[in-house]
């Protein structure tokens, strides 16, 4: 039995690859479920890291008739080679987005009983995006939704990120296309990151308060707050002490 001892999470690569996060990133084949999982390659991080996890994909909350008839006609499921991943470290406290493609890109019939470790200069630059740690990071798909501070004490603003290469060579409606390297530097480690992983981006043009971000669904289309309003005074049904959950949704228009 395979034990990973300094995990500290994982995540699936496709149906027949799996991904543990410590201090690096091992990837290890499944395929032959009834053998001990194979170690195919280790992806070195630029530097230590006291914890790693993932941030796993929400699912669409929005179902509406005419989805459920496409959904009858066309039969489809994404591509795992060209999904997102995305991981948020602690000390230093950053955002890993990682297109899964560099992850199939390994010759496994070269890979034999060694493991292949690739350095970070080798894979990381160009198939990331790194960010400083936002307060809050939800995922749909490919994309990113990070909540950024304005400055402003406890108000924030919304950033969508889509990293579809779809979205990225045939861009619609707004955002901007990112696809010049950026720089984040790492204080503490002397070193700064350089990444190039290209994306669209929509800022939201309103402010949100921290509270109103405590609940928030991000589907295909559309994100959603909840928000707790109180019952109108001649409402029977509610007591004085009662609540009522509202969803607001609204589009960022990529």
């Amino acid at each position: 039995m395979t034990h990973f001892r300094e995990s500290i999470d994982f995540c699936f690569v496709g149906n027949d690859r799996l991904l543990m996060a410590s201090d690096d990133l091992k990837l290890y084949s499944i395929e032959d479920m009834s053998r001990e999982p194979q170690l195919l390659a280790c992806y070195l991080l630029p530097f230590p890291v006291a914890s790693m996890w993932c941030h796993l994909p929400i699912n669409d909350i929005a179902h509406g008739s005419q989805m459920q008839m496409q959904a009858q006609q066309t039969m489809w499921t994404s591509d795992p080679e060209h999904r997102l991943l995305c991981y948020s470290t602690f000390r230093p406290s950053l955002v890993f987005a990682i297109s899964t493609q560099i992850f199939f890109d390994l010759d496994t019939k070269r890979v034999g009983e060694k493991a292949v470790t690739v350095p970070w200069q080798n894979w990381g630059p160009t198939n990331t995006r790194v960010f400083p740690d936002s307060w809050k990071v939800w995922v749909s798909g490919n994309r990113v939704l990070q909540a950024f501070p304005t400055g402003t004490r406890s108000q924030y603003r919304l950033h969508m990120m889509d990293f579809s290469p779809l979205a990225v060579e045939r861009r619609q409606g707004l955002g901007r296309v990112v696809r010049e390297p950026s720089a984040t530097e790492i204080h503490k480690q002397g070193k700064t990151l350089i990444t190039s992983l290209p994306y669209v981006e929509v800022v939201s043009d309103i402010v949100f308060d921290a509270v109103e971000l405590i609940g928030v669904w991000v589907d295909r289309d559309r994100i959603y707050l909840a928000k707790m309003m109180d019952p109108p005074e001649d409402n029977v049904g509610f007591s004085k002490k009662s609540a009522i959950l509202i969803l607001i949704s609204f589009s960022l228009g990529i």
